[in-house]
Parts: structure tokens; C-alpha cells; sequence
């Protein structure tokens, strides 16, 4: 029988022995030297992850004070950050950012339900309060993780100094004669380019083997550019095709960066004329270049750079809306004058062909306008939450800014 039952050897302690020690006993952090529970549990838990993640969004607001500070980080540490994520991505042929978008919008129906029914279980169970802890808890720390990865990866790059000012631009106004030697160059390079371009069956612009071809050369033809351009450096990526690209449209969205893959995602729906400038301007976001007109510059530079006649092409063709206002403002009330000047330096056909394919495209997707004002409502808002007080007025960049590359590195050198 002794097998069955096990006999209770310990002796029972005495109540007055009890009563005696009860005013000594110390609870058990007391006796350890450790620190109170509530600490550890709501100071780690809660409170930790949300001062770090307010931290950090102090850091960016000081950091643009700082930019000195901001330009080391880009240059130096954000290529080493990123370079996991370029990479890993790059080795992927299609847009990882679309598959997590797509299966997080499906997926988030069920895992709400999920989320639901565990609720009602914890209320049931009566450990309602616990179950909440827990989930501000991983709240918490999962906001904090999140915006600390795009913080590295993105968001102290708003912190560098403006692109124009590493190059040496706007220094100097220009005179109208200065103005029209950079307005002719501009058109001279736009129609060699524009001539040396392939085209497709309506005689509007085209790449060689087509989007596919492009953005697999892509990544090459924009380190090569970049190398005579010093202050745009990182890490080489491939931009990738969306396959939803059709209904991007009806947001307006060309392309976007994820920065949390370090992936250049394009819109490959739209005209080609598009496409090539958009991959460079979203490729120049990979380089360290959050704020959106200095994006905008590097991808200009970088195209009036390339080699390709095609990329060329969509550089010059900004570049000429840059110097068409620059020196429609210089002539300023002599509008004869600078209409007899414009009209003596002709623009190729092609180039009327491609901005007709473009507004032939837009007037066909025409998305409504609560869908457009809610995109640029949220771009917008994201803009100013990342110290850009203009918000998406901050895509224009100075008008200036292509006769300061030419006197400063076409005509300077």
C-alpha cells in the first residue's frame, strides 16, 4: 500500500513561532536587491518601447538642425543598414512589397476575427486585464521596432543637406543671355537623345526589349551615371514591376520605395516616358535621398548623365520644364521677345507625341476625386509627420536648378 500513498514527512510549524516572525519577513525583491515587479512589467512592457519610439522622432526634429549630422548618416551608416535589405530583395524577380500589402489586406479579415474570438475567451475566462496587458504590450514594442527599422532605413535620410546645396547650386541668379544658353542646350540635348531613342508601332517612345529589359538594366545604367556624380552614392538595387500597376493608377501613384526591403517598386502601367524617369527617381530614394525634390534632382542628373539615349531623353525633358518657367519669369513682361526666342529653337515631334500618349493615358483612367484626394491627403500627411513642413508641394525643385548644373558642371568643367 505504501506504494499508493506518499506519507507527508514535514513537520508542521508552530502559530506562535508564525506569529513571532511575521513583522521580519520581507518580500522577496526586498530580500534580493531586485527591482519592484511593476517595473518590469509596465516600465518594460509599456512604457520602455514608447519612450524609445518618441526618441526617436525627437532624434529626426534635432537631427534637422544637425545637417551635417544627417548628411554623415546618409553617406556613411545608411549604406551599411541598408545593404541586407537592397540585396536580399534584389535577388527576388518580383515586388515583395506588393505580395505583403496584398496578403495583409487578405489576410486582415481573418486575423481581426482571430482577435475577436480571443477577446470574448479572456472576458469569459475572467483574465480580460491580463490579455490586454499583453496585447499593449506587443503593441508597443512592435510600433517601436517598426518605426525604429524605418527610421534607419528612411527616415533620418529627411535629416541630409538638400542635394543642391552638396553640388554647389544656387548661388547666383542668371541673366536672360545666361538663360538662353541653357535653354538651348537643353533643347539641343533633348532632340539628339530624343532621335537616338527607340520607339514603339505609334511613334511614341519605347526601350529596347521592352519594361522588362529595362528594369533589369536599370540598376546598371544608374551606377554607371552615378559614378561622375559624387554626392549620389549607396547601395545598387533592382526596381521592380507591379503587377497591380493598373490599378495604382487610380490613386496616381507612379512608384513608390519601401524602404523596409529597400525596394524601388514602378508603376508599369503608365507610358514608357514615365517609367524611365520614375525608376530613377525611386532608385535615388534607395540612395539616401528622402526628401522628394532632391529625389527628383539626383533622378534628373541621373538621366541627363546616362549614356542611354532613352533615360537622357526624360532627364532633358525635365530639365525643360525647369528652364521653359526660368526664363518665361526672366523675360518677364517682354512676352513677344521670349516667344520669338522659343519659337527659333524648335523641339522635336517626338516629343509632342510622347506628352500626347501621356495625357491620352490619365484622361482614360480619369479615378474619382475622392480616391485621388485621399492619396495625396495621406502622401501629404506622411510628408509633414517627416519634418517636410511643404508636404507634397516639396516633389518641385527650384527652377534653378538645371542652369546651376549647367554653369557649374557641363559649362564649369
Amino acid at each position: 500500500m505504501s506504494s499508493f500513498f506518499r506519507r507527508n514527512t514535514k513537520v508542521a510549524p508552530d502559530p506562535e513561532t508564525l506569529c513571532e516572525n511575521s513583522g521580519s519577513e520581507k518580500t522577496g525583491s526586498e530580500r534580493s536587491g531586485k527591482m519592484p515587479a511593476w517595473i518590469g512589467k509596465w516600465g518594460i512592457g509599456l512604457i520602455l518601447p514608447l519612450v524609445l519610439l518618441a526618441s526617436f522622432a525627437l532624434l529626426q526634429k534635432f537631427l534637422m538642425q544637425f545637417r551635417g549630422t544627417g548628411e554623415y548618416y546618409s553617406c556613411k551608416i545608411f549604406p551599411i543598414v541598408s545593404f541586407l535589405p537592397v540585396k536580399l530583395s534584389s535577388l527576388v524577380p518580383v515586388s515583395l512589397t506588393e505580395i505583403f500589402v496584398v496578403t495583409l489586406v487578405l489576410s486582415s479579415p481573418v486575423l481581426l476575427a482571430l482577435f475577436i474570438i480571443r477577446i470574448r475567451r479572456a472576458v469569459k475566462e475572467k483574465r480580460g486585464k491580463k490579455f490586454f496587458f499583453r496585447v499593449g504590450r506587443f503593441t508597443a514594442w512592435m510600433l517601436f521596432t517598426i518605426y525604429a527599422l524605418f527610421m534607419l532605413l528612411h527616415g533620418l535620410n529627411y535629416t541630409r543637406r538638400p542635394l543642391e546645396e552638396s553640388l554647389g547650386f544656387g548661388r547666383r541668379a542668371y541673366t536672360v543671355e545666361e538663360l538662353k544658353e541653357v535653354y538651348i542646350w537643353v533643347v539641343d540635348g533633348l532632340n539628339v537623345s530624343r532621335l537616338e531613342s527607340c520607339e514603339d508601332a505609334r511613334g511614341v517612345i519605347s526601350y529596347p526589349g521592352g519594361v522588362e529589359k529595362f528594369l533589369s538594366d536599370m540598376e546598371t545604367l544608374y551606377e554607371e551615371s552615378a559614378e561622375d556624380l559624387a554626392p549620389i552614392i549607396g547601395n545598387a538595387g533592382r526596381p521592380k514591376r507591379v503587377a497591380l500597376s493598373h490599378y495604382w493608377s487610380y490613386t496616381y501613384i507612379v512608384g513608390m520605395y519601401f524602404p523596409f526591403f529597400g525596394e524601388p517598386n514602378i508603376n508599369v502601367d503608365v507610358e514608357m516616358s514615365e517609367i524611365l524617369f520614375n525608376a530613377a527617381h525611386e532608385m535615388s530614394h534607395m540612395h539616401g535621398f528622402a526628401v522628394e525634390n532632391d529625389a527628383n534632382l539626383a533622378a534628373m542628373l541621373i538621366c541627363i548623365n546616362s549614356d542611354c539615349p532613352e533615360l537622357r531623353y526624360t532627364g532633358f525633358c525635365e530639365a525643360l520644364d525647369l528652364i521653359f518657367v526660368e526664363l518665361m519669369y526672366a523675360f518677364n513682361t517682354d512676352t513677344k521677345g521670349f516667344e520669338e526666342f522659343v519659337v527659333r529653337h524648335p523641339i522635336v515631334d517626338g516629343y509632342f507625341r510622347d506628352d500626347d500618349a501621356r495625357s491620352a493615358y490619365w484622361e482614360k483612367i480619369d479615378p474619382p476625386q475622392i480616391v485621388s484626394d485621399a492619396s495625396e491627403a495621406a502622401n501629404d500627411t506622411f510628408l509633414k509627420a517627416n519634418q517636410q513642413e511643404e508636404g507634397v508641394q516639396s516633389y518641385n525643385m527650384p527652377r534653378s536648378n538645371i542652369a546651376d548644373y549647367y554653369f557649374t558642371h557641363v559649362k564649369g568643367k
